[in-house]
């Protein structure tokens, strides 16, 4: 068997080169394509974490910011909405008067990790991804904020 990395003669059966240590048989990163091993949860060249389990809870999620706390924390009073599915999660912020809406689209596999923040009266959830800014949620009643929390601990597991 030959390495397809250094080209060097490796015994039929390997799974890591003895003289490159690149694995030979393994999962592909689908960010970066390398192989990686078939147990492995993160590539080890690019970070991007692999999504091995399948969310076996049909995930749908509609939840929108308290528009008290909108006022008081944003200015405005249109609040953020939160609206997900199997495959992602979406967030919108509404623009004045809805003239425009910027919405941050996060695919489950993509979650690096969250900061969730409990307040008196409301909660505050980032969201964050490798390599761009959080997505924060700012406002939320608690049943929701504790809702999206268990959803987004459930993924860490």
């Amino acid at each position: 068997m030959i390495c397809s990395f250094c080209h060097s003669d490796v015994p039929d059966g390997a799974i890591k080169c003895k003289f490159c240590s690149e694995f030979l048989v393994g999962q592909t990163c689908t960010q970066c394509l390398s192989t990686i091993p078939e147990e492995a949860t993160a590539c080890r060249y690019c970070g991007h974490r692999i999504n091995k389990r399948k969310l076996e809870t049909n995930i749908s999620l509609e939840i929108k910011a308290d528009v008290f706390a909108s006022l008081v924390f944003r200015g405005r009073l249109l609040p953020h909405e939160i609206v997900s599915d199997n495959e992602k999660i979406v967030i919108k912020s509404p623009g004045l008067f809805r003239l425009w809406e910027n919405a941050d689209e996060i695919p489950w596999n993509k979650v690096a990790g969250f900061t969730y923040r409990s307040g008196i009266v409301w909660d505050k959830v980032e969201i964050e991804t490798r390599g761009q800014k959080p997505s924060v949620i700012i406002g939320l009643v608690k049943a929701d904020g504790e809702k999206l929390r268990e959803i987004l601990q459930n993924l860490e597991k």
